[in-house]
């Protein structure tokens, strides 16, 4: 089923948690709803699941207005951060809870074949008379997520579905959850904070801030064409390097930049990633930035050279591989020469 929410806006007092949103799900994506506390993704998914009204705008599932559709009959399953689950029924009876109260009840035997396959699903065989707190957390999120699926929704709604698990578990329950998107197909949208969580398993990511939709593109689109400074520092590491422009063109210490995009923009700043710095020892006849190391940490594959700029004492950091650093032979205090592989520039400054 495909979703669509079109010029969502919503206020809480004073406070606008969504300012006019519009976006487009189609059948069977799988998508994440990604951005810092406070920026909105949460209130949108609660309005999709019917949860929350909007002030304005709609909600279209199939192309059909479903805004003021009964939360039961949008053929929602949603999943909370904190599992929700009945702590007095045990795991079958939590994960048939939906099926026991539809008005067309299934039957005894159909139920139990219905909650034994999701069982199988969500790899909790054997499981099924112990009590949420019998579970590890990990295994409780399967049984939430078991639960919303046990009423075949058309849409699953997962809201930070992982935040309350250690590292490793989310990691597990990442790649577990795409493949249960594969082999179920179910249009699914997912809110997180976690930029890995979000790039690993979406096929696309909308990207919010402060209510609005920054970005919305494929995980590679979205990490490497960032279209906005908050994008680019949002997701994963970045340095922020201030550029001179003058009548000859805009340029970060000797390397030159590209004009920008727009004309006329006199202020500029620069955005590079740390994998995308190298270093060395010698200009080598390029454009480099000279630079000085202030702290090396190399443990793992590849190194981390904090440096910082020696016209201007902007800091920076690089990571190059292990067999580069070692080649390099850098130690604390050290100047190096910095070029960048890409950078990119946006207005302001």
């Amino acid at each position: 089923m495909s979703i669509e929410a079109r010029n969502i806006s919503r206020h809480f007092g004073a406070f606008t948690a969504l300012d006019d949103i519009n976006l487009k799900i189609g059948t069977g994506e799988l998508v994440s709803l990604l951005g810092p506390s406070g920026s909105g993704k949460t209130t949108l998914l609660r309005i999709i699941a019917g949860l929350e009204r909007s002030d304005t705008g709609s909600v279209l599932f199939n192309g059909e207005d479903a805004t003021l559709l009964p939360v039961r009959e949008r053929q929602v399953g949603f999943v909370f951060q904190h599992y929700a689950l009945f702590r007095h029924m045990s795991v079958f009876k939590n994960i048939a809870f939906g099926l026991n109260v539809r008005s067309e009840r299934p039957s005894k035997a159909a139920i139990r074949d219905k909650v034994r396959s999701l069982l199988s699903l969500v790899q909790l065989e054997g499981l099924e008379e112990r009590y949420p707190n019998q579970l590890s957390g990990g295994q409780r999120q399967r049984v939430a997520l078991a639960r919303a699926l046990a009423i075949d929704p058309k849409v699953l709604l997962l809201d930070e579905p992982f935040g309350a698990l250690d590292a490793r578990v989310r990691h597990e329950l990442r790649r577990w959850l795409r493949q249960i998107h594969q082999s179920l197909h179910i249009t699914t949208l997912f809110v997180t904070h976690d930029q890995d969580e979000a790039l690993e398993v979406a096929d696309r990511v909308v990207v919010m801030n402060q209510a609005r939709i920054e970005q919305i593109g494929s995980p590679e689109e979205i990490y490497d064409h960032p279209r906005t400074p908050f994008v680019h520092e949002f997701l994963g590491k970045s340095n922020t390097l201030s550029v001179k422009v003058d009548s000859g063109g805009a340029s970060v210490g000797a390397i030159a930049l590209p004009p920008p995009a727009a004309g006329g923009v006199h202020s500029l700043t620069a955005y590079v990633r740390p994998h995308q710095i190298g270093l060395s020892r010698v200009p080598n006849g390029t454009p480099v930035l000279p630079v000085k190391v202030t702290h090396i940490h190399a443990a793992g594959s590849s190194a981390r050279v904090d440096l910082i700029r020696i016209d201007n004492g902007e800091e920076l950091a690089a990571e190059i591989s292990r067999e580069d650093f070692e080649q390099l032979a850098l130690t604390v205090g050290e100047e190096a020469f910095a070029r960048f592989k890409k950078i990119q520039v946006y207005p302001g400054g």
